[in-house]
């Protein structure tokens, strides 16, 4: 009788601290640190759809800029060395790197010449000329150009207008 008691006391113990267990792995959909970015379905300026989903495993770069912007045109030259630095890195949370350029501007030709003259034409390149009140500067909120690194399950691990924190995230987070 005592061996049921014990075995009934444990099973209800048991029982009751399982359903105080929240799981904490799911990451709500946000624009916060940690949070799993929102999700982007949309085409490249050359008409490939693109879905932000399919680049799970990898870390990603979203670089919100504009030809018009002094900031975005400088981060374009820190980002091809960021790329050339860390494409083919292995990562605590993600296996290489990869850059998605999301446009601002609202006209085609001088974004094109940017993205000639900036020689970035080898990232993502995605425009719905728009600018800010595309769908997707919309979704991420954004106001002005910024940078926001994500972890291979799609988590918000860095947003700057420039480069360092998302730099010294990517050189956290490799594993040399």
């Amino acid at each position: 009788m005592k061996q049921l008691k014990l075995m009934l006391a444990t099973v209800f113990v048991g029982i009751a601290f399982l359903s105080f267990i929240d799981d904490k792995n799911i990451a709500e959909v946000g624009l916060d640190i940690g949070n799993e970015a929102p999700a982007i379905k949309t085409q490249t300026i050359d008409g490939v759809d693109f879905d932000l989903n399919e680049f799970k495993g990898k870390m990603v770069i979203i670089n919100f800029w504009a030809s018009y912007h002094a900031q975005s045109r400088m981060n374009n030259y820190q980002l091809t060395q960021i790329n050339e630095q860390y494409s083919k890195s292995s990562f605590r949370n993600g296996q290489d790197l990869v850059i998605v350029n999301i446009s601002l501007d609202r006209f085609k030709s001088p974004m094109n010449l940017a993205i000639e003259q900036d020689e970035i034409a080898e990232f993502i390149q995605i425009c719905d000329f728009t600018g800010k009140e595309g769908e997707v500067a919309q979704a991420y909120q954004i106001n002005a150009p910024v940078n926001i690194l994500l972890d291979g399950e799609g988590r918000i691990l860095a947003k700057d207008a420039g480069l360092s924190k998302i730099e010294k995230s990517l050189n956290t987070l490799s594993a040399i």
